[in-house]
């Protein structure tokens, strides 16, 4: 059987697994900071929640998909080891870039929401 074959089942697979997997703890756990940001209104952190989910989905299996066409043909079972390892390392940075990147953006929207709450209640009107 072709090498390139089994390692794009393999590939798909191990990726595949891991991409749902920590999608699915992102939504799980993630829902507390978005509840957070949004306190008076759980409908729409629920909404966002589920939006980011299917993004995050789209984005990391649709990366996955096409970067299936960039590889080389294989010729021996060490180099095909050698590639999946790599591939699969270079998404588990990526989602761990993705998953700071998101935290880092959740904190600026807190802060952001603290000030405009914190002017509303500290304005005076004369």
């Amino acid at each position: 059987m072709n090498l390139n074959i089994i390692a794009y089942g393999l590939y798909f697979s191990i990726t595949a697994f891991i991409i749902l997997r920590i999608g699915w703890l992102f939504y799980h756990f993630g829902a507390v900071y978005l509840h957070d940001l949004y306190p008076n209104q759980p409908e729409l952190a629920n909404s966002l929640n589920s939006i980011l989910l299917i993004g995050y989905y789209l984005l990391n299996l649709g990366y996955v998909a096409l970067s299936l066409s960039y590889w080389p043909a294989l010729s021996s079972t060490a180099q095909m080891l050698a590639l999946l390892f790599d591939k699969i390392g270079f998404i588990c940075i990526a989602l761990g870039v993705i998953h700071f990147a998101n935290m880092a953006w959740v904190r600026l929207l807190k802060n952001k929401n603290q000030i405009i709450t914190n002017n509303k209640f500290n304005r005076h009107d004369n």
